[in-house]
């Protein structure tokens, strides 16, 4: 019975025990295989979604990059389409005039309408009037000059721009006071000089008017004053083809420059243009001149400015016509180049340079022994190298 009850017990034991190993097969970790496949399978979970995740964000990235060159596309072609920097309207302005720039701006900068920097420069004109220091440059600068790159305006835009200022000084500033008077008289004075630069006769008339306003205005002048306005009407005729006249008033311009012992720069490089002027038909005296008006205006204004230039086309000028080729060719493709990358392809400093560039070179294949001469003296040839 004993035997009996101890082998029951033993069995139940053994049964518990079997039942608890079972249970801790059920509840135990996996095995190494086990995991081995389980990390497979989540590597290979990942490595999806990765690649997914990968091609979602490549997507996303090339979209991005569309996105983006389509915003740098749109506003490139924003900014490739000029407006003007006063309206910020692109296109005519209400009158339909196009936008105008003759300045040195470059790209897409320094375009305007007309009709916008005459009020803009009318605005700073009164502005300039009423301060206490309402000289010329303060209040007319602006029908000038272009503010943005600091460059005279040039052609058509200078030729408007300078009937646009007689008129706001004539009619705005016409409180008889002398300082008005003085300003109507340098604005008449720069307006004879734009006419006289212009290659037509459509300001013959005007000019005329211009010349008798002045002549009646001149016993209120200082002999400065008076210098500029005789040196005005000289060229004045002088382009209209009133050549005893021209010689005249340019004569009496230089006598009242040298009495009157001004040292200023416009007073030093006016006289040495009228006596440019008064001896053009003596071509070395002409080149003697030029060349010191040039390097005189180089040292003091560099070799960019507008004033550099145009004084060196008119030395390469008078060299080519003393048979001194090859130094006109060179100072003229310096000048282009110089006037081209400071100032614009269309700026009149660059195209006068070019036009007298080229025109050299058509007369040299025209007739190539003229340049026998130059080398045939041996002066002449150390002369232009």
């Amino acid at each position: 019975m004993a035997m009996t009850m101890q082998l029951k017990l033993f069995f139940g034991r053994l049964r518990r025990r079997s039942e608890r190993e079972e249970e801790e097969m059920m509840t135990e970790p996996p095995t190494i295989s086990s995991c081995e496949h389980s990390t497979t399978s989540c590597e290979r979970s990942v490595a999806t979604t990765s690649s997914t995740c990968s091609t979602v964000l490549s997507s996303s990235s090339t979209l991005q990059r569309i996105d983006s060159s389509d915003a740098i596309k749109s506003e490139g072609t924003t900014s490739d389409c000029p407006s003007c920097w006063l309206c910020l309207e692109e296109g005519s302005d209400t009158s339909g005039k196009p936008l105008i720039r003759n300045c040195s701006c470059r790209g897409t900068s320094g375009y305007a309408h007309i009709s916008c920097i005459v009020h803009y420069a009318e605005h700073k004109g009164r502005q300039g009037y009423g301060s206490s220091n309402h000289n010329f440059n303060n209040v007319c600068r602006y029908f000038k000059f272009c503010p943005n790159c600091n460059q005279e305006y040039q052609n058509d835009v200078q030729c408007d721009l300078s009937k646009a200022m007689v008129s706001f000084v004539e009619r705005k500033l016409h409180d008889g006071t002398p300082r008005a008077s003085y300003l109507r008289i340098v604005a008449l004075v720069d307006r004879l000089f734009v006419l006289s630069a212009g290659s037509n006769n459509e300001g013959t008339s005007e000019g005329q008017v211009i010349c008798s306003k002045l002549m009646f205005l001149m016993d209120g002048m200082d002999s400065v004053m008076k210098a500029r306005t005789y040196y005005a009407l000289g060229c004045f005729y002088g382009s209209s083809g009133s050549l005893k006249k021209s010689k005249a008033y340019l004569e009496t311009a230089r006598n009242l420059l040298q009495d009157a012992d001004d040292d200023s720069d416009s007073s030093v490089r006016d006289i040495a243009d009228i006596e440019i002027k008064l001896n053009c038909s003596n071509a070395s005296s002409d080149v003697d001149s030029l060349r010191s008006r040039y390097e005189e205006t180089l040292a003091k204004s560099g070799r960019e400015t507008t004033l550099t230039i145009d004084a060196g086309v008119a030395l390469a000028k008078a060299l080519h016509s003393s048979d001194r080729h090859i130094e006109a060719e060179k100072l003229l493709a310096n000048l282009v180049a110089t006037s081209r990358r400071v100032h614009g392809q269309d700026h009149h400093c660059t195209k006068s340079a070019a036009t007298a560039l080229q025109g050299l070179k058509n007369e040299l294949l025209e007739d190539p022994s003229s340049t026998d001469s130059e080398f045939g003296d041996i002066d002449g040839w150390f002369k232009s190298i």
